[in-house]
């Protein structure tokens, strides 16, 4: 009995390994990068080298809307397109479809200060947390900004920002201090920080688009610590409050709408509500994943489907694709 209960253990923590091994697996390399038709670049900001991937648009005659791509906490440009990596794997070719310019800059690591790495953080919000990062991440996405409209052939009306997690936290902090350059701005499932001296009404109401899972084990729905000592986040109600309130939106969502439930088997259902604008303002439109956790919806792109990543990111819904949602959201406006 003991004998098999050993056993049962080992292979239990072999199989964790493993998963755990899967779930961190190597960035993708620089040829299988460009098979999707990503090309690495650098930029000089200041004293500092900063990185990015990019993808061109396929009509370069026609002005293109830019489209930067924030990455999460822990990840990098890179893995955005790994294997695992979920939805974010279709920005690529929803770029291309869309004649995007697509940017994919890259954080830092807060532990080394490595601007090319593959375990990166955004400056976004949050004060006081374990591996926080001082790079001036504003400048560096204003910069990006600048040389792309000068490198490119791109329209100065239709420039947008999207991204999960730290990444969509990092989205708010872009809109609320330098909102000028965006047309509008998709934030997943991220959430405003519980201490607000940081917080600060933009010069300018930007659309934003806030999707959140209600069973998030990390960025919780009722707000609380991240674990890791990664901050304290308010609720998601108090976050969209927040927003509806900075960019003179309604209090009070004007519409809900549930989408179909296009995959019964993934428990999950995801409802959308518009704030619209008031006089000078700009609208806040949300999707509730009710029985979906920390990550961008997706039928089309895999997460690894073991108990170890579950635990850690929650369920996967599988009614929508989360970038489908953000890019009919995004491309409806110009600045």
């Amino acid at each position: 009995m003991q004998r098999t209960l050993v056993t049962v253990l080992f292979l239990a923590l072999t199989c964790s390994l493993a998963e755990a091994q899967l779930f961190r697996r190597a960035a993708p390399t620089t040829a299988e990068l460009s098979a999707l038709g990503l090309q690495e670049r650098s930029l000089r900001v200041g004293a500092t080298t900063r990185w990015l991937l990019l993808q061109q648009p396929p009509d370069g005659q026609r002005p293109a809307p830019i489209l930067i791509v924030l990455h999460g906490g822990g990840q990098s440009m890179r893995r955005m397109f790994d294997a695992g990596a979920g939805a974010t794997r279709g920005w690529p070719e929803l770029a291309r479809r869309e004649n995007a310019l697509l940017l994919v800059p890259n954080g830092t690591n807060p532990d080394n200060g490595d601007p090319r790495g593959d375990n990166q953080t955004w400056n976004d919000l949050r004060q006081d947390i374990a591996r926080a990062s001082s790079a001036d991440d504003v400048a560096y996405i204003l910069a990006l900004i600048g040389w792309a409209q000068a490198t490119y052939r791109t329209d100065a009306a239709r420039v947008y920002v999207t991204g999960a997690s730290n990444g969509g936290m990092m989205t708010f902090r872009l809109l609320m201090e330098v909102p000028e350059p965006f047309a509008a701005g998709a934030a997943f499932v991220g959430a405003l920080p519980a201490e607000d001296t940081r917080l600060k009404p933009p010069a300018r109401p930007t659309p934003l688009l806030i999707a959140n899972g209600k069973l998030d084990p990390l960025v919780q729905w009722n707000g609380g610590e991240i674990a890791g000592h990664r901050g304290q986040t308010r609720s998601v109600a108090a976050t969209v409050a927040w927003w509806a309130a900075a960019n003179k939106a309604a209090a009070q969502p004007s519409a809900t709408a549930t989408l179909p439930d296009t995959d019964p088997s993934d428990a999950c259902r995801i409802e959308r509500r518009d704030y619209p604008a008031g006089p000078g303002g700009a609208p806040v439109t949300t999707y509730t994943m009710t029985g979906g956790g920390h990550s961008i919806p997706s039928s089309r792109y895999d997460i690894p489907k073991g108990w170890l990543v579950r635990r850690f990111i929650g369920p996967v819904c599988r009614d929508a694709e989360g970038i489908e949602l953000a890019w009919q959201f995004l491309s409806a406006f110009r600045r």
